[in-house]
């Protein structure tokens, strides 16, 4: 039976370890399950339909598990998978040490569906790759947000919504209340907050970038962007630019 885990993708270049991981994640609940032999299909795959999460073998055509994870990064995706990147136990993997922020673990394998999981579950959505993570700092000092509360709760929101683009349909109970909690606010309080720091540069930043950075897809007649709309704008920028 699925459930709303979402749809999957297992990638593994072996027809029988394929086969595996596929029976894996339909007993973890995932559904439906896709298939890739190597990193361009996986990629093309994510490409196709959104996917909740990519468990890769860790030697694949095309490179590894952790070159899949990072170039995940840099497709224009509505949502970005968690990546799994499953291995034989001692095997090394280059750059695996900075996998963090692209939503991805290493597991030792065999794993069970109670393992998997429990591992993705501690995973961090506000983490961002460090190039995504420059890109929006620079927005943010190029639009004039000051140093404020709100501009954390800002930049986490916006990571929030790179990530997945389906929480911008319910910002308060899907995004707010997410930001806030590393910082032991309320959702009530992020959203003031970012109100705060959005009025603070509309009254200080520079006219032309934030000009520049919105063009016109701001109501002329309020002059500056609500907080659902600087949270959309800065995580498209970063899908389709950062």
């Amino acid at each position: 039976m699925q459930t709303e885990l979402g749809r999957a993708l297992a990638v593994c270049a072996d027809p029988r370890t394929l086969e595996a991981l596929a029976r894996l994640l339909a007993e973890a609940g995932y559904g439906p399950v896709a298939e890739a032999h190597d990193v361009d299909s996986a990629l093309a795959a994510l490409l196709e339909r959104p996917t909740a999460l990519a468990l890769t073998s860790a030697a694949i055509p095309g490179g590894d598990g952790v070159t899949l994870a990072k170039r995940i990064a840099r497709l224009p995706l509505s949502l970005y998978p968690d990546v799994a990147i499953l291995r034989p136990q001692g095997m090394r993997l280059p750059g695996a040490e900075d996998l963090g922020p692209y939503r991805g673990v290493i597991l030792d394998g065999p794993i069970t569906p109670e393992v998997l999981h429990e591992t993705l579950s501690a995973l961090d959505d506000g983490d961002l790759p460090p190039e995504k993570a420059a890109a929006l700092t620079d927005l943010l000092d190029r639009l004039g947000v000051p140093e404020h509360f709100g501009r954390e709760a800002l930049y986490r929101a916006a990571a929030l919504c790179w990530r997945d683009r389906r929480r911008l349909a319910n910002l308060r109970d899907r995004v707010y209340p997410d930001a806030g909690r590393p910082f032991g606010r309320t959702g009530a309080q992020v959203e003031r907050a970012v109100r705060h720091v959005i009025d603070a540069a509309w009254r200080t930043g520079a006219m032309d970038e934030q000009q520049r950075i919105f063009g016109d897809t701001i109501d002329a007649r309020r002059g500056r962007p609500t907080c659902g709309e600087m949270i959309a704008q800065l995580a498209d920028i970063l899908r389709w630019e950062g």
